[in-house]
């Protein structure tokens, strides 16, 4: 049986250009519950995409994190007490020592990610893939660590990076894309 849809609050931003053909708000949406189906979210989600370039993703990185270089997707989960976000199961059992506050799965998701679309495409040539299917790859990431997943030490990122590439693959399978 396939796993329920939480009900999903989806706003899409566009700062930079993008191909219409490479920027889907009904497929971003779709995979979105997908992903959150998958991951057994319940509970209201509301989700935010800006799709940006290299400035606007460094000055984020940078004020945010404290990194001072560019990145292809970067997320910021809303833990206000109303909408706190959930670590999915997936995410629990894939790091040990997750500094994820372990929330219930019903407790609902709030969060912002920026996809910077210029190191998407450059990313999309090196591996030899569309537009498209690099972003929906960076929008999946940017919701698992939404979700808890982490890629900072070698063993989440093996985790993460391997879920992520088994959602593109089912997505993919079951809407026909590539």
């Amino acid at each position: 049986m396939p796993p329920s849809l939480p009900a999903l609050d989806f706003s899409l931003l566009r700062s930079a250009r993008v191909p219409a053909r490479a920027l889907a708000e009904t497929d971003l949406r779709g995979l979105a519950a997908f992903v959150l189906g998958a991951e057994r979210v319940a509970g209201p989600v509301a989700l935010t995409l800006e799709v940006t370039g290299h400035s606007r993703i460094h000055a984020l990185n940078r004020r945010f994190r404290g990194v001072d270089r560019t990145t292809d997707v970067i997320s910021f989960r809303n833990d206000s007490p109303i909408a706190q976000a959930p670590q999915s199961r997936r995410a629990r059992a894939s790091t040990k020592k997750a500094s994820v506050r372990p929330w219930g799965l019903d407790a609902g998701l709030c969060g912002d990610i920026a996809i910077n679309v210029a190191q998407a495409g450059t990313q999309a040539q090196k591996m030899r893939h569309s537009l498209a299917r690099e972003l929906r790859l960076l929008w999946i990431h940017g919701i698992l660590h939404l979700l808890g997943y982490t890629d900072y030490d070698p063993l989440p990122r093996r985790r993460m990076f391997r879920r992520q590439n088994q959602l593109l693959r089912r997505w993919e399978q079951r809407a026909g894309k590539k």
